[in-house]
């Protein structure tokens, strides 16, 4: 029989992936900032559309509102990464996010055993080490 079962993806910090992860972050923000931009924008052509109907515009601008602080706190989230990002140490894991894998049991198989952690520690875009027998961690 097969189970589905979570598996850790962790990443050792080189200097190639510290730049990766920080463009990442950066093209985030950005995207994030031309979204804010372009909400701004709709908003105020909606408004004009519509300057009669003084309750749409009251419901129209608390819809972008909290469309706008949605991305104002990605973004902020994004910033304290990156400021994580320039502390850590080069060699560093980094928790990347989890996956989801086959593996067979049959009866007589240790249960511990199997539900144990699992984690694949990348470097550089190649699987360094397959670790078992860790702590399952919850999402």
């Amino acid at each position: 029989m097969e189970i589905i079962k979570k598996v850790v993806v962790k990443q050792i910090l080189t200097e190639k992936s510290k730049t990766r992860l920080k463009e990442q972050f950066l093209s985030r923000q950005y995207q994030l900032n031309k979204e804010i931009q372009q909400l701004e924008f709709v908003l105020h052509k909606k408004l004009k559309a519509n300057k009669n109907n003084l309750n749409y515009q009251k419901s129209l601008k608390e819809s972008f509102n909290r469309e706008v602080q949605r991305r104002k706190d990605r973004l902020r989230q994004l910033e304290l990464k990156l400021g994580q990002l320039d502390e850590l140490a080069l060699g560093s894991e980094i928790r990347e996010g989890t996956i989801q894998m086959i593996e067979q049991v049959e009866e007589g198989d240790n249960w511990e055993e199997i539900m144990k952690g699992t984690e694949i520690v990348i470097k550089d875009g190649v699987i360094h080490e397959i670790r078992q027998g860790g702590m399952e961690e919850d999402d």
